[in-house]
């Protein structure tokens, strides 16, 4: 912990990694977990990009209870499989919503694993995000002709019917009586409109942060 209070380096990335290895074998599993994932963030607060997940889970694996190597791999697939680069989306509208509500269930499952709740919080509000609003590459209202996405519309609704009671699916819900009352068009120039649609979607990701917990 001394070497963490220090402000993030290459340096003190290094000397907290050595420290770690060093030292992790003889810990209490316990502990273990705690200071692998505050090594995590440490570094992640140096370099967002400073992790390999895949390298991360074959060096600490066998240190890690079940929960938070799971964690772990899911930030694997995260790294691997992106929900967006460069602002376009790489998932179909089928796969974004059930790698939602696959994570819902991970987080209901371990909902009073502290240690990962924040990073879950993001997580999961990053994809109802998406869901909700699209990417700046890959709009949920067309630029030009102001309509919803047809098949985001189709995906929606099947699975609204299919998991009807899930947190994902309260968010479509709330998401549909909002389109619902536009007549499914929405123009992002206008400044009316679009502020409208921005407040819908913040409160549904706010919202579904705190009922995913509960």
């Amino acid at each position: 912990m001394e070497i963490l209070d220090q402000p993030a380096s290459e340096e003190t990335v290094k000397e907290a990694i050595a420290y770690l290895d060093k030292y992790l074998p003889s810990i209490d599993k316990a502990y273990a977990n705690a200071m692998v994932y505050k090594l995590e963030h440490y570094i992640l607060g140096f370099d967002h990009e400073g992790i390999n997940y895949t390298e991360w889970i074959k060096k600490y694996q066998r240190y890690l209870d079940p929960v938070l190597l799971e964690y772990y791999q899911i930030m694997e697939r995260e790294q691997e499989s992106p929900v967006a680069v460069d602002a376009v989306l790489q998932l179909g509208w089928e796969d974004l919503v059930q790698r939602t509500y696959e994570l819902e269930q991970f987080i209901r499952e371990n909902k009073e694993y502290i240690l990962i709740k924040d990073d879950l919080t993001w997580l999961y509000g990053n994809y109802i995000n998406t869901i909700v609003m699209g990417t700046t590459g890959t709009p949920i209202f067309d630029y030009k002709s102001h309509a919803f996405s047809d098949e985001a519309r189709t995906v929606y609704a099947a699975f609204i019917n299919k998991n009807p009671d899930s947190t994902t699916g309260w968010v479509l819900k709330e998401y549909f009586t909002y389109l619902n009352s536009i007549g499914y068009t929405m123009d992002y120039n206008d400044k009316i409109s679009s502020k409208l649609f921005f407040d819908t979607c913040d409160w549904l990701v706010t919202e579904s942060g705190k009922r995913v917990f509960q």
